[in-house]
């Protein structure tokens, strides 16, 4: 992966082009603002020089992050600019009244400062550190959605750009209702005077314009919003199922017992919702930052002066203080009732996902159960399971009713505390109905950007939930995948000889214990092998080291260059949809042409299938054991390996059928070598060595070579 970190370095060096030029745009606005009458204030050009020093220092941290501080840095540079040439008049009257005010400017700096901030707490870098791979992915962005890849060399960076069109169009939405604010304060003036011209002004002109852009702005924002959601799930999703299914990944986790709970939740459910609520939240966020800043500016010049009300003190900026401290202690206490919500989301997923597993292994062994009459057995434990969803779901319910009521009753106390401040003012003619109406939307905006933490905190509950869900997948999968790759390990080498060969093998549990040793062992070329011994003596766990998935233990196998081993286990694994694919698996679909596919379905006993190939079925269920294990042999028929592994392959078949499906594969595999575990004395007329797998007295078993002769039974 030599592009990743040519990428990543690629990264960190715009972001020192963007602090020089930031750095070199705020000496030109200093230099600007020197002897003009309305000139630039000069926190906002020395605010610029603190924001060149943190998108420098910026460079190694999250690439989620450096997109948003990128933004701020452009929201600077335009809104300094603007300023700066409104001050020597060349902004046209018309566009004037658009331009923001210049503590916006700063208050970008101070934006980029929080994202920096933040990008050190151990939960933020949790979070970053399952998105920014998407960030950094060369994959073609052309795989979906072609007309606006085919803009981008990369899905990376297509999703950057994504990310950064997002937060624009939030930032002009942010912008709009700034407006509309404005728009309040003068159609009521406008009414308070009766001034009718000024009122339909108000209307057609303004608020009928503004509407036009909000709309457009909404649009816009959902229609990219849902695209770059998309396309990071897939590749997301993709992501995870491509580690969880490579080097065998999925099997090492459950033989090591560090299966976590319902990978296919994992992966299905909680990917979509991490990147649902990452995007929501981020973006709320940083739009509800900019409404504060924005409306707490207005607030203050409103209530500047305003009095504590029954006392003669003077409190400067009244209703930001009164909107802060109403906020934090909403804040405190939404906290202190749903804190248990984290753990509650994480139970109930959990839960949900062991009762839908329940259900699903049900209608696999449901022959199983019905022969069994197991019904009442498994109704039992279903009732036990689901009885799980319902009493954390009540528990839920109990937290939220707790949460909700308190949300619903802070809220609405919320709405009167402006017009208690402020409507003494107004009945004094010290401010008119418009601005008594703005400043109650605005006390409105501070408080609903103040109190966001109070308004998602059952979102932020249920989203800790799912990032821890994906942190213990990711930490699982990381741990599996370091199996077998620390020495002592069983390797798996080429060499020219033409055998399998065996070297100082030892095979192990997975805690340790060892329960095979082979010094030295050939499995020569078209010499066929019987593998017995007593259950539980190791043969399929030497099988499964021979083909390369078994973990623990120590030594060698050697397999011939340019040769292929095919192991086939006792009871088959086959994949739902047409009976074509399944017969053709691990192959994909078409990889085999139909006259082929019947031929071996033929040789195998299952005439009856050929007609079938474009069936969809559960074949796995519609299939009987020995019909199952049919079809595996006629998928080495069509494979051809040069070593085939049965592993008890056709222990669900009577004798002679066993015999007819030995004599197939010698017939259709004349070049295949086979190796077989079985138990039958019929076995041994179609291999020309045996070797017992015989347990010591220390307990690991070791191979003994025997004559040919039948092989008892058991």
């Amino acid at each position: 992966m030599p592009a990743v970190p040519a990428l990543l370095a690629g990264q960190a060096d715009f972001m020192k082009l963007i602090a020089i030029v930031v750095a070199a745009a705020s000496a030109a606005f200093l230099a600007l603002s020197q002897g003009q009458a309305n000139a630039l204030p000069l926190f906002v050009p020395v605010s610029g020089f603190v924001l060149a020093a943190i998108l420098w220092l910026a460079r190694d941290i999250s690439i989620f992050l450096r997109i948003f501080m990128g933004m701020y840095a452009l929201g600077y540079l335009l809104i300094a600019a603007a300023n700066t040439l409104a001050s020597y008049g060349l902004v046209p009257q018309t566009l004037a009244a658009l331009v923001p005010p210049a503590f916006m400017a700063t208050a970008s700096v101070c934006f980029a400062g929080l994202v920096f901030g933040v990008s050190f707490i151990p939960v933020v870098r949790t979070i970053t550190n399952l998105a920014d791979p998407y960030f950094y992915s060369i994959r073609s962005g052309e795989e979906n959605f072609s007309w606006f890849g085919r803009l981008f060399r990369s899905e990376g960076r297509a999703a950057v750009a994504m990310v950064a069109a997002i937060i624009a169009t939030n930032f002009v939405q942010v912008g709009l209702n700034i407006k509309f604010n404005l728009w309040y304060r003068d159609l009521f003036d406008a009414l308070q005077n009766k001034n009718a011209d000024a009122f339909w002004y108000q209307i057609w002109w303004v608020f009928i314009p503004l509407l036009v852009f909000w709309i457009i702005f909404q649009l816009l924002d959902f229609t990219i919003d849902t695209i770059f959601r998309i396309r990071w799930r897939q590749w997301l999703t993709e992501s995870y199922f491509s580690r969880w299914l490579d080097r065998s990944t999925h099997y090492k986790m459950g033989v090591a017992g560090q299966n976590a709970d319902n990978p296919d939740q994992r992966i299905s459910v909680d990917v979509a919702a991490f990147i649902s609520s990452t995007m929501t939240l981020s973006t709320q966020m940083m739009a509800q930052l900019a409404t504060l800043v924005s409306f707490t500016v207005l607030l203050w010049g409103l209530s500047d002066g305003f009095t504590f009300p029954g006392t003669a003190v003077v409190i400067p900026g009244l209703l930001v203080w009164v909107a802060v401290a109403y906020s934090l202690v909403g804040t405190i206490l939404t906290h202190l009732i749903g804190r248990p919500l984290i753990r509650l989301d994480f139970l109930q997923e959990k839960f949900e996902a062991n009762f839908r597993f329940s259900l699903a292994r049900l209608r696999e062994y449901g022959e199983q159960v019905a022969l069994l009459r197991g019904a009442d057995a498994e109704k039992a434990n279903l009732r036990g399971g689901f009885a799980q969803v319902i009493t954390n779901v009540i528990d839920i319910l109990k937290r939220r009713l707790k949460i909700e009521g308190f949300r619903f009753s802070w809220q609405q106390m919320s709405v009167a505390f402006p017009y208690l401040f402020m409507g003494p003012y107004f009945f004094l003619d010290r401010i008119t109905l418009g601005q008594l109406q703005q400043g109650a939307q605005a006390f409105g905006q501070v408080n609903a950007s103040l109190s966001f933490f109070i308004s998602a905190y059952t979102t932020l509950a249920a989203y800790k939930a799912t990032i821890d869900r994906l942190v213990t997948f990711e930490d699982a999968m990381g741990r599996a995948e370091v199996i077998g790759t620390v020495p002592p390990h069983i390797e798996r080498k080429t060499a020219p000889e033409n055998a399998l060969v065996i070297r100082d093998l030892r095979v192990d549990l997975p805690h340790g214990v060892r329960i095979v040793e082979i010094d030295r062992l050939d499995l020569r070329a078209g010499e066929p092998v019987l593998v017995n011994g007593p259950s539980g003596s190791g043969k399929s766990t030497l099988f499964r080291a021979l083909a390369g998935i078994w973990p623990y233990g120590s030594g060698e196998v050697d397999v011939p260059e340019g040769r292929s081993v095919m192991l086939l286990p006792q009871r088959p694994y086959i994949p739902q949809g047409n009976l074509r694919a399944a017969i053709s698996y691990p192959a994909v679909a078409g990889a085999y042409d139909d006259a082929a596919i019947r031929a071996v379905l033929i040789a195998v006993g299952l005439p009856a299938l050929v007609n079938r190939l474009d069936d969809d079925d559960n074949w796995g269920q519609r299939l009987s054991g020995g019909e199952q294990q049919r079809l595996a042999i006629a998928r080495a028929l069509l494979a051809k390996p040069d070593w085939l592994l049965l592993d008890e392959a056709s222990s669900a078949l009577d004798e002679k059928s066993e015999r007819v499906l030995y004599e197939a594969i010698a017939a259709a595999l004349p070049d295949t070598t086979i190796v077989s575990i079985g138990h039958r004395s019929t076995l041994a007329a179609f291999h020309d060595r045996r070797i017992d797998l015989q347990p010591m007295d220390d307990g690991v078993a070791r191979p003994v070579d025997l004559a040919r002769e039948p092989v008892p039974v058991g």
